[in-house]
């Protein structure tokens, strides 16, 4: 009897010590950090730094303001190219040319054609009285009847035509450009609306770059800017704002379209530069940088960074 009253004692002890036993802290579960929310590629996006004065910078590109896409106007085997990439060429320089047998012998053959109905001519005209020797004094009406009659006019007309068709085998270049995207090969036959090259006009070259609409007062009609290619922060073109276009898109950005005013860049050197700088290429991307107007209150120096 006592060892079972023992037992209960030390039962009720064990299970009062268990209840006055704080209970053991949870660690607490971190929340997986929330993604942040997506920003649009073409967004500009702003950061701020202290300059000495308040500066709106914002990335573009550089764009010809003249190029053409010199194509193939007849399906025959190409002959020859002679233009590379990076080439300098004058107008109506020769860039490539087709093989030009079939239309050089339709010339010559309608040539001939033209000879014939000549004579031809000649003996209508006799017919009617007149010396063909003294065209001068044959007259219009006479003169007409014996060019359709031979068949003079027909044959000029075709020839016309055949030289028309031969001058399609010789691509020329338009303007005076450098030439880029060269796609024709030698010995391949080119097909009608084919492109051979790109050929860029080297100046005047142009600057594209969108600005948030909020910052458009900044960019007014004339205003100057510096250009520096990615490729050489060291060079500026100076450039003015020639377009704005009249329209905002989704993002609540400006399309602006700036000409470079010289295709000699500044150097912003302090020494003397130990290579030379770097043309400004279609398609190159530029930091474009526009001093703002200073603030009177409160006193503010900013850089405002852009990036479409």
């Amino acid at each position: 009897m006592n060892r079972l009253l023992t037992l209960s004692i030390a039962f009720l002890a064990l299970a009062s010590c268990r209840q006055q036993q704080p209970p053991h802290p949870r660690t607490p579960v971190p929340s997986p950090p929330r993604a942040p929310a997506p920003i649009p590629a073409n967004a500009p996006t702003r950061s701020l730094s202290r300059l000495h004065d308040a500066t709106f910078q914002t990335m573009g590109k550089a764009v010809a303001s003249r190029y053409a896409d010199v194509k193939f106007e007849a399906a025959l085997p190409v002959l020859r190219v002679l233009v590379h990439n990076g080439d300098h060429v004058r107008q109506g320089q020769l860039l490539a040319e087709l093989d030009s047998y079939q239309y050089a012998n339709a010339v010559e053959q309608h040539q001939k054609e033209i000879d014939q109905a000549h004579l031809q001519m000649q003996d209508v005209i006799i017919s009617q009285g007149f010396d063909p020797e003294q065209m001068d004094r044959v007259p219009p009406h006479v003169r007409h009847t014996a060019e359709v009659k031979s068949g003079f006019l027909l044959a000029q007309s075709k020839l016309a035509a055949a030289r028309h068709e031969l001058a399609k085998t010789r691509v020329l270049a338009p303007f005076e450009g450098v030439v880029a995207n060269v796609k024709a090969r030698s010995g391949q036959l080119a097909q009608i609306g084919e492109a051979v090259c790109r050929v860029i006009a080297e100046r005047p070259m142009d600057v594209e770059f969108r600005v948030m609409e909020s910052d458009l007062g900044l960019f007014p009609k004339g205003a100057t800017l510096l250009v520096l290619p990615v490729a050489d922060q060291s060079s500026a073109y100076e450039a003015s704002v020639a377009e704005i276009n009249p329209m905002v898109d989704e993002q609540g950005t400006v399309l602006i379209r700036a000409r470079v005013a010289s295709p000699t860049p500044q150097s912003l050197r302090n020494s003397a530069p130990q290579q030379s700088p770097t043309p400004l290429f279609d398609g190159m991307h530029v930091s474009v940088i526009i001093k703002a107007q200073p603030r009177t209150s409160p006193p503010s120096y900013t850089l405002i960074k852009k990036q479409p």
